[in-house]
């Protein structure tokens, strides 16, 4: 079944949609919140919260890529379960993830839509202009939050390769977001 005719059927409220999705997209938002989580049960009830997400924004939200759609609310779902598991505890590979990039993103929290959607548009064109391997090491590292290891597996590299690529991408992003005059 196409997105197009997956989007239909939910805004039709057709149950079936639901099915279809998950073997469609199952293994790609599982792999998500596996990276976030590394629990199957966890891994599992946020799966579940995923589609139930999806089924309860879907009308009115009407996504132009389904599948970027499902994959930033299972990220979100997974980050959330992974904050209320570790507010006391430190360490998690989260926090270590996002802990790399924070000398080279700037905090949007506060700052107006016009200002985000230029960082946006910033970032893209970074990614953009980057080689291929680094891209994907960069967007697997950092929006999927795979592992150093797993990605030095899953693409022969040595895990100092990976480490080197990322760290001198995160330099050259700092440099930009300067560039552009992009507060940090």
């Amino acid at each position: 079944m196409e997105d197009n005719q997956i989007l239909s059927a939910l805004f039709d409220r057709n149950e079936t949609a639901m099915t279809v999705l998950s073997v469609k997209y199952g293994h790609l938002y599982r792999s998500i919140l596996w990276e976030i989580l590394e629990n199957s049960q966890d891994v599992e009830e946020c799966a579940n919260d995923t589609l139930l997400a999806v089924w309860n924004s879907i009308p009115p939200n009407m996504p132009q890529n389904l599948s970027a759609y499902i994959c930033k609310i299972a990220r979100r779902i997974g980050i959330d379960r992974l904050r209320y598991q570790t507010r006391k505890k430190r360490g998690s590979g989260y926090a270590v993830t996002l802990s790399e990039l924070e000398n080279c993103l700037p905090d949007t929290r506060f700052s107006n839509p016009e200002d985000r959607m230029h960082i946006r548009a910033v970032l893209s064109q970074f990614l953009g202009e980057l080689d291929i391997t680094t891209r994907v090491l960069f967007i697997r590292r950092y929006v999927w939050m795979e592992s150093v290891s797993s990605l030095a597996i899953r693409y022969n590299l040595i895990e100092n390769t990976v480490s080197a690529r990322l760290s001198r991408a995160r330099k050259k992003l700092k440099k930009v977001l300067e560039k552009e005059e992009i507060t940090l």
